[in-house]
């Protein structure tokens, strides 16, 4: 049985996972436009919008933001999960680990 106790570390992981991710995509986007361009891209499914618009007094305007949260959210539920069993197998293979090994021959 899962408690919050053991749930909560992974899940402050999972969010620090997500947003290092986001934010990696939204510089990957910035970098990859061209400095003359006017574009909108998107990235990670959609979630992610990169919008250069050029404005009349000849500057570049930049938006940029989350569009749908879904595949964010669906993100942070994977990673939660997944670093959840890793606690819970590292703390059965250490637990297992500190047993005794039984050395009678039987």
């Amino acid at each position: 049985m899962f408690e919050a106790r053991s749930v909560a570390p992974s899940a402050v992981g999972a969010a620090l996972l997500t947003l290092v991710t986001a934010a990696a995509t939204l510089l990957t986007l910035m970098f990859t436009t061209g400095a003359d361009e006017s574009v909108e891209r998107s990235a990670f499914f959609g979630s992610l919008v990169f919008e250069t618009v050029k404005r009349d007094d000849g500057a570049l305007g930049i938006t940029t933001g989350v569009d749908n949260p879904i595949p964010l959210m669906v993100l942070f539920l994977v990673l939660t999960a997944a670093l959840t069993w890793i606690r819970t197998a590292y703390r059965g293979l250490k637990q297992r680990r500190e047993q005794p090994l039984d050395t009678s021959g039987n």
